[in-house]
């Protein structure tokens, strides 16, 4: 099977939800035994490749905003709503299975600069709301074109980076991600296009101008390795905390990062300061860069669980104080929460398994990711649409609920099974790797 490695930080909702496709192999300039000294043309190389990832961001945050005033002035439905955004992400994964054939024949700039296309022409089309299968086709066809743009600009970034500087090459594409995203709404505040045609005509320009740096890598490409298909629930079976963190922080960041502006306009907001409320919430993105640093210090389970009570704690305050002078920063603090249980999963499974395994866990990681995606936006579109805006916090209270539920019942069963040992409740990191494992 063909596996993709793939940037698992991203925020959610955009972005490259894949289970197999491109892995890198590294180049021999890169060789982990050579010295690492920077040039000029590396520079230029990855400046291009991130100049890319943030005009693209921009233009998707653009379409965030328009896609969720369409829907909301047309459809009215919270589960349809989500159906959209499902329709959307599950395009990926379907063509996950076409991208690395995609990819060896027309090439990995030219993929790109074809996604670009797609969805160019795409954002143009969604102005006119004509009926709502037409609708959901071409977020299809959006959805597969974002999906490509994301991996296969992705893999030439990994490709491209030297490994000693790789980790903050993408931790860079990540931050980028969310931060173009995030100032999507804010130049729509600034512009005052409010829905019109000119708005998704900006988007569409940015689509095309994101492939212009990528032009100095035309002769850029990444091979292909084949690797051996291992079975998802092994690695759930024996990580089950860490992909149970997975699933929760994607639920609930997909549900807030879709309906945070139907939240915004159903508690009174106008629809301005409605989509400020996703650019509060995609800001705390920033925090990424701090639980990196706490995860030098402390043990990485820890700040999961501590994370996961302080993300039910603010989900608290904005349901039942939250008022639209303090629900701003509740929002930024939100993401922040939920970055301190996503960032050190993505630590703990890449130095629990063997460097030989990590393509195929993290595809693993993924596909389980994207499954609390999903749930996230179909739970959530139902519970608002029978319980109103109070639904986005029912939803996501409960799963976490759940989790910090899991996560005591596990530690019950490791003790009851005298598993259990003195490190489970370390707070402070040791400074020794996990035991590498191989399925």
């Amino acid at each position: 099977m063909l596996i993709f490695y793939r940037n698992n930080g991203g925020i959610s909702r955009s972005y490259d939800h894949t289970g197999e496709g491109f892995a890198p192999l590294p180049l021999k300039k890169n060789d982990d035994t050579q010295n690492f000294t920077w040039s000029l043309s590396l520079v230029q190389d990855l400046l291009a490749v991130f100049s890319s990832i943030f005009i693209s961001s921009i233009a998707y945050g653009i379409m965030m905003v328009m896609i969720a005033f369409r829907l909301e002035a047309n459809v009215k439905n919270e589960f349809l709503i989500s159906l959209s955004t499902v329709s959307q992400i599950g395009a990926g994964v379907i063509f996950s299975r076409f991208l690395p054939a995609f990819g060896q024949k027309i090439g990995m700039i030219k993929g790109v600069i074809i996604g670009s296309f797609v969805a160019s022409i795409c954002s143009l089309l969604l102005f006119k709301f004509v009926f709502y299968w037409l609708w959901i086709i071409i977020i299809y066809c959006l959805g597969t074109s974002l999906f490509t743009i994301a991996v296969t600009r992705n893999t030439v970034m990994i490709d491209l980076s030297p490994p000693k500087i790789r980790s903050i090459a993408i931790s860079i594409g990540i931050t980028l991600v969310a931060i173009g995203n995030a100032f999507g709404p804010i130049i729509l505040n600034l512009i005052k296009t409010e829905d019109s045609f000119y708005s998704f005509l900006l988007a569409s320009v940015l689509y095309l101008l994101s492939t212009i740096p990528l032009l100095r890598l035309k002769k850029a490409d990444s091979i292909v390795r084949e690797q051996k298909k291992v079975a998802i629930w092994r690695y759930i079976k024996n990580s089950p905390k860490i992909f149970f963190a997975a699933f929760t922080s994607s639920f609930i960041m997909a549900s807030c990062s879709t309906f945070s502006i139907i939240y915004g306009i159903k508690i009174g907001m106008t629809p301005n300061e409605a989509s400020m409320l996703l650019s509060s919430l995609l800001f705390g993105t920033i925090f990424y860069t701090f639980f990196g640093f706490l995860c030098n210090y402390f043990n990485r389970r820890f700040l999961m669980i501590l994370s996961a009570f302080c993300s039910l704690y603010i989900i608290y305050i904005i349901n039942f104080y939250g008022d639209n002078q303090n629900i701003f920063i509740l929002f930024f603090l939100l993401f922040g929460a939920m970055s301190g249980m996503k960032l050190p999963t993505l630590v703990l499974i890449n130095e629990k398994y063997k460097p030989t395994q990590r393509l195929i866990v993290n595809s693993a990681f993924t596909r389980v990711a994207l499954i609390g995606t999903i749930c996230g936006l179909l739970i959530t579109g139902t519970l608002m649409k029978n319980f109103g805006h109070s639904g986005l916090w029912l939803s996501c209270s409960t799963i976490l609920t759940c989790f910090i539920v899991f996560w005591f019942l596990n530690y019950l069963y490791k003790i009851i099974n005298n598993n259990f040992s003195s490190k489970d409740l370390t707070i402070l990191y040791k400074n020794s790797h996990e035991s590498q494992q191989e399925l």
